[in-house]
């Protein structure tokens, strides 16, 4: 039995029933899932619609019996590809956990998809390099500078873990590239600063501190550090050193918990004559997302990639 262990809080306040948490399940496949649970409650079902799925008895945790520690092994059933299901978990008789029974294949139609939404990689550290394969994910193998500048009509996607530091000018290049509506950015979990600086092609910049915007259904797991922000000499700063100028509207968070998604939309002035001054229409887009993305035997992440690609290639192709 594969196991995939999640921790869900459960709070017993009327307040809290408006936004149940959020859990993702792999379909086909048994599971072990663990909680927080201080009710009296001694066993479990998993609905859908007016279907059980599963259902059993909660197991206490010898470890931390006294906490209200609770575990469940759960069978999902088997789904299409591109398919999921919105499914409800009670304990006893009461509703606590909406959960997403996803097919661990996104992809409906894998080669009609991607040919629509195609991906061009910069993998330095060869840390996505393998997902992508793994998922059979095809790609375009970005392995340098100039090969960043001349893509077209393509989201590039830069690996998990890329270092600023290390790599020289790419922050820039990356910033130049989305700015000049040369497609879309995807940056995830990166090292080092990021300079934003400013530029008049800039449409929107959002703070984010979830990932719903771009996947509704979307949990609030993740690990990765906080914007953190403050004034600045009349410039607002986003640790690590992520500059804008001031009026930037959005949250002011300080601390480890709070925006961890930079989204920039990027417009360029279509003009259908000359003597037309152009409107401005959104072609480029500047993702960064400080939470890991590809990580291997979670179905939630992989949904929220093609979410993702198929955002930032709406976006680019507009």
């Amino acid at each position: 039995m594969k196991r995939l262990l999640l921790i869900i809080a459960f709070l017993c306040s009327p307040a809290f029933a408006e936004e149940l948490p959020i859990l993702w399940l792999e379909a086909g496949k048994e599971q072990e899932v663990q909680w927080i649970h201080p009710g009296p409650a001694q066993n479990w079902t998993l609905r859908f619609e007016h279907r059980t799925l599963d259902s059993g008895n909660l197991l206490i945790l010898a470890q931390a019996a006294t906490i209200g520690h609770r575990s469940l092994t759960v069978k999902t059933p088997p789904v299409r590809p591109g398919i999921f299901l919105q499914a409800q978990l009670f304990f006893g008789d009461q509703h606590a956990v909406n959960v997403v029974i996803a097919s661990p294949d996104p992809f409906e139609d894998r080669k009609e998809w991607f040919d629509k939404h195609p991906i061009a990689l910069y993998d330095p550290e060869k840390t996505t390099t393998e997902f992508f394969e793994e998922q059979e994910i095809p790609f375009q193998h970005l392995r340098s500078f100039a090969d960043i500048e001349a893509v077209k009509d393509a989201v590039i996607v830069v690996g998990q873990g890329v270092d600023f530091e290390r790599e020289k000018g790419l922050a820039e290049l990356l910033f130049q590239k989305a700015a000049a509506g040369g497609g879309s950015v995807l940056i995830v979990e990166p090292k080092g600063d990021f300079p934003l600086t400013f530029h008049p092609a800039i449409h929107s910049l959002k703070l984010l501190d979830h990932r719903r915007e771009i996947l509704p259904n979307s949990s609030r797991w993740g690990r990765g550090d906080a914007w953190t922000l403050q004034s600045e000499q009349g410039r607002i700063v986003l640790s690590p050193k992520l500059i804008y100028p001031t009026n930037i509207p959005g949250p002011a968070k300080i601390g480890t918990v709070g925006p961890k998604i930079l989204d920039v939309v990027f417009t360029i002035q279509e003009r259908t004559s000359d003597f037309d001054v152009g409107r401005p229409v959104p072609k480029g887009r500047l993702y960064i997302d400080r939470d890991p993305i590809f990580q291997y035997g979670h179905v939630e992440s992989r949904w929220y990639f093609k979410s993702l690609i198929e955002t930032l290639t709406e976006k680019a192709q507009r």
